[in-house]
């Protein structure tokens, strides 16, 4: 059976243009994370997880119900991500250009399989 890193890195394998895939905890901890490039990974944990829980107190606050999903584009870059159990979220960052339609696809593969080696 799999364990969490290797589920990790296969999602980040499965997404060409990703550069760092990982979960984090709501208060920012790294729980597993594979980079395919030199990322500072406690401080993007950090710093994914602060723009995730932002996002989804401000949809609590406007009663717009629970988030399903996160994206975010900058100047040559996406984060997608999505909350799992026990306070976590799974994030990705990539690199554009971004599929985010093969993204989608891939997160709704992992999300049950990392959830099941989280339980």
């Amino acid at each position: 059976m799999d364990n969490l890193e290797n589920i990790i890195k296969s999602l980040g394998e499965e997404i060409n243009e990703s550069i760092f895939v990982g979960i984090t905890g709501k208060d920012g901890l790294p729980v597993s994370m594979y980079a395919k490039e030199s990322v500072e990974s406690a401080l993007a944990s950090a710093e994914i997880s602060s723009i995730f829980s932002i996002v989804e107190r401000s949809l609590k606050n406007l009663s717009l119900g629970k988030a399903k999903e996160f994206f975010v584009l900058s100047e040559g870059y996406g984060v997608f991500g999505a909350p799992l159990i026990y306070d976590c979220y799974l994030f990705v960052i990539a690199r554009e250009p971004i599929n985010l339609g093969k993204i989608r696809i891939e997160f709704k593969k992992y999300l049950p399989k990392i959830e099941e080696m989280m339980k």
